[in-house]
Parts: structure tokens; sequence; C-alpha cells
């Protein structure tokens, strides 16, 4: 037990050198097609933390799908319409880890009628969160990459077209569109509630991990001269890194090596950094790691439990230790994914002030994570370079905590 405990601990001179290895690869993809950080353009521009209007927002997740008709003003955001309360499906997405349950007619038709059930208006700006990996277009359309998270729909592509399509079986028309994914959403967020910060980070640790930040138009130099039509070289652009398919190498344990083994042949070295930090692998990692027999012992069974209960399971007898272990290494890798992407980051006047949105609810429903990966972060960063999680607020009104990513698929909806 020890020796496994110890193989799932990384010392500060592995996390250094992963978080450069990081940082490279980041400006790998800035600058070519297809790196392991895909790093892809998603031609949103850094908003205006004055901006106001309304839109309709949908966040397609890999646990649930919700929609809301959002009002935003001043980096705050209520909720109009359907009693000021978001509309949700979670069937369709938990049946879509079945490959052949779900078509990609359901899927679509089940997002359309979530926005007229959230929306009354016949014609409204969309912001569309697809947190997939996807292709966005100068346009603001989104080509589905690959499905993750454990989900499968075949036959679809083009997300925001076929999105427009089934809401007019609806008589909805949608004035003007951005696709864009839930990493991009909080980062466009972050910049609304938090705009005195000179770089800002989207973070997502949930079901799945991912970044994204903004750069300068003239660092992405893969951008072709088409894809620049329209931005200034120093105008900041939103990127969606895809962060989690990194694959982190010799970081990484034989019981990820183990995790890999059951997946199908093309899945195995794809998202390795994500299979090793994300809520929807922990269970399948903690069941690998302790044995079927101390699962048994401890009431535990990763087909049926999930990330809570691995955090649960911190306390107990038979595994307590290797479940702490897997959730210190999950915040150390978030770290380092962090570090590595602060440095990418050019400086700003000899420093950097970094604000971090963050969501997920690994990351905010595990006792000590967000502390862990502070700290962690702490001692990776180099002099002049400072991070902190953005507090986010609560409505006045409500007395609820805000969502960043309906200001940030809002703010998207209304960006020029």
């Amino acid at each position: 037990m020890t020796d496994l405990v110890a193989t799932l601990s990384l010392s500060q001179g592995q996390l250094r050198d992963l978080s450069a290895r990081i940082c490279a690869s980041i400006r790998a993809g800035l600058a070519h097609d297809r790196e392991q950080i895909r790093a892809l353009p998603a031609y949103l521009r850094k908003p205006d933390p004055h901006f106001s209007g309304r839109a309709a927002a949908l966040d397609v997740g890999g646990t649930n799908m919700r929609a809301a008709y959002v009002e935003v003003s001043n980096g705050t955001a209520r909720l109009l319409a359907n009693n000021g309360k978001t509309a949700w499906h979670s069937d369709l997405m938990q049946r879509a880890t079945t490959p052949g349950k779900v078509t990609a007619e359901e899927f679509f038709q089940t997002q359309a009628a979530l926005l007229a059930e959230a929306c009354p208006e016949d014609s409204f700006h969309l912001g569309y969160c697809f947190s997939y990996p996807a292709t966005i277009t100068p346009e603001r359309d989104a080509h589905l990459i690959r499905w993750n998270k454990g989900i499968t729909i075949a036959d679809v592509d083009v997300v925001g077209s076929a999105l427009v399509k089934a809401l007019a079986r609806h008589n909805k028309t949608v004035s003007s569109f951005a696709v864009l994914n839930d990493t991009v959403a909080s980062l466009l967020g972050g910049a609304c509630i938090a705009p005195h910060h000179s770089h800002l980070i989207g973070l997502i640790v949930g079901t799945g991990t991912n970044m994204a930040g903004f750069f300068p138009v003239h660092a992405i130099t893969k951008l072709t001269a088409a894809e620049r039509a329209g931005w200034q070289n120093d105008e900041l652009m939103a990127v969606n890194l895809e962060s989690g398919n990194f694959d982190p190498a010799d970081c990484l344990s034989p019981v990820d090596d183990r995790l890999a083994a059951t997946l199908p042949p093309e899945q195995r070295k794809l998202q390795r950094f994500e299979k090793a930090v994300s809520g929807v692998y922990l269970p399948r990692l903690l069941a690998l790691a302790a044995g079927e027999d101390a699962c048994r012992e401890a009431g535990f069974d990763p087909a049926r439990d999930g990330a809570a209960r691995v955090v649960e399971l911190r306390n107990d007898p038979h595994l307590g230790a290797i479940a702490q272990a897997l959730i210190n290494r999950s915040a150390d890798l978030v770290a380092t994914a962090l570090g590595g992407l602060i440095a990418a980051y050019a400086p700003q006047d000899g420093g950097k002030d970094v604000g971090i949105l963050a969501e997920g609810s690994l990351f905010w429903k595990t006792p000590g994570y967000s502390d862990r990966v502070i700290a962690t972060l702490a001692r990776l960063l180099a002099p002049g370079e400072s991070a902190n999680i953005i507090a986010i607020p609560t409505d006045a009104a409500s007395g609820q905590r805000l969502d960043p990513n309906w200001i940030g698929a809002a703010s998207a909806a209304l960006s020029r």
C-alpha cells in the first residue's frame, strides 16, 4: 500500500518539470495544429466589463444540460422568465454514455426544447456552451473534434447551425449566436467579474478538466490571414486550450496505465491528463489501485459511486490512503497546468497578476482541494508572478451565487 501511494506522489522537481513541459506544449499549440494541447482559437474578444444586454444561454456539459434567459449588466447577471430559474435536463447526457442510446436529432431537439422553455422571446441572441473538444470557426460556430467524458453520440458535426435548425422547429429565431465551451465561458465571466487582473484563466475541474486564456492575436501564429481578418495584432482573443489532452508521461503511475488498458484502443492515449485529474475517472482509478476486496470491504462500487464518494473515502481504513493520494495528485497536476499557462503568458508592466475563475464540483466541493492547488501553484511561480482564485459575488436580490458561465455565455452572444 505504501509503495502504491508513493507512485501517486509527485516531487517538487517533477512538478516543475511538468509545468515547464505544459508551457512548451501550450506555445506549440498556439503555433501549430494537432499538438497535444490544441490551443483552439475561440474568436471571442476580452469583454468590456461594463457591457449590458439580454441573451439566451445554453450549457451542455458532461452530466447535465441547462438553459436560461439572462440579463447581464456591469459584471452581474440575473435570470429572466421561467420564474427566474434555470431549465434543466439530466437524463440525456447520462444515457449518451452508452453508444447508440442517443441520436443526433434527439440531442439537438432536447436542447431546443430546453431553450424554448427557458426563453419566452421568439427571437434572441444565443450563447451556446458546448463543453466538448471542438474547433470554433471565425463565424463562431463549432465542429466537434471528438466526444470525451464518456459520451458518444453519432453523426454530430457542426453544432451551432444544427441547434439553430432545431430551434426553428420550435418557432424560435436566433439573431446571432456564439459557440464556446464552459472553460471559455468561465474565462469571459472572470473578465467581467474581476477586470483588474493583468491576466486571466478559466479553469474547469469537475467531470473533466480544461483551461482557457487570453492571448494577443500576434501570439497565435497558426492563425491564417483570413482567420485574423477583423482583428488587431495586439487584441486579446480567448483560446480554449483543451489541456486535458496533455500527456504527463513519466509522471503517471502504473494505475493510470491499467485504466488506459480498460479503454478502447483508440482512447488509450487521449486525455491522459484529464484521466489523472477529473472526477469522472477518480472512482475507476481508486478501484484499480485498491482492488476488488478492499472496495467490497468499504462498500465502494466505481460503477455506481462518483467522485464525491472518493472524497468521503479519504477517512476509510481500507481505501483512505489511496483516495487521499489520488485527490492530492489531482490538485497538484491542476497546479502544474496553471503554472504552465502563467509561464506562457507575456508579462505586463514587469509582472503577472493572474485571476483564476475556477468552476467544477471537484474543485469546490472537495475540502482542502482549492487550497492545495493554490499552495502547490505558489511554489511553481516565478518572481513577479502572483495568482489568486476569483471570488464569485452573490446576487444582491436573491443572495445566490452568480453563475459565471451565464455571464460568459451572454457576453459571447452579445460580443461584436
